[in-house]
């Protein structure tokens, strides 16, 4: 995933009058896998499935929830997921011509 330098470099190709861009932690806590396991079929994996042939769907949505309660479930059967989130503010300039 870009950082915010990749961002600010990007954007800052184009004309904008101001440019924001912050990180925001959004870690989450689920309270069990299966409160988790509601978050990653949606809205998480939707846009991978499209990506993924029908007769694979099943197993690798089997495979991300393997992985995912493997890597976050805490020992009070809790689920901690780590995410970070860039977020981008940009306001278009009213004249073009001064970009």
């Amino acid at each position: 995933m870009p950082g915010i330098d990749e961002y600010k470099k990007i954007i800052g190709q184009h004309c904008f009058s101001e440019i924001i861009i912050w990180e925001e932690n959004a870690d989450r806590y689920f309270k069990n896998q299966d409160e988790m396991i509601k978050w990653i079929d949606q809205p998480s994996i939707v846009p991978f499935l499209k990506l993924v042939e029908n007769a694979d769907k099943e197993n690798f949505r089997s495979e991300v929830l393997h992985r995912m309660i493997d890597k976050t479930k805490q020992p009070d059967e809790t689920c901690f997921e780590t995410f970070r989130r860039i977020n981008v503010f940009a306001k278009k300039k009213q004249e073009i011509s001064t970009c």
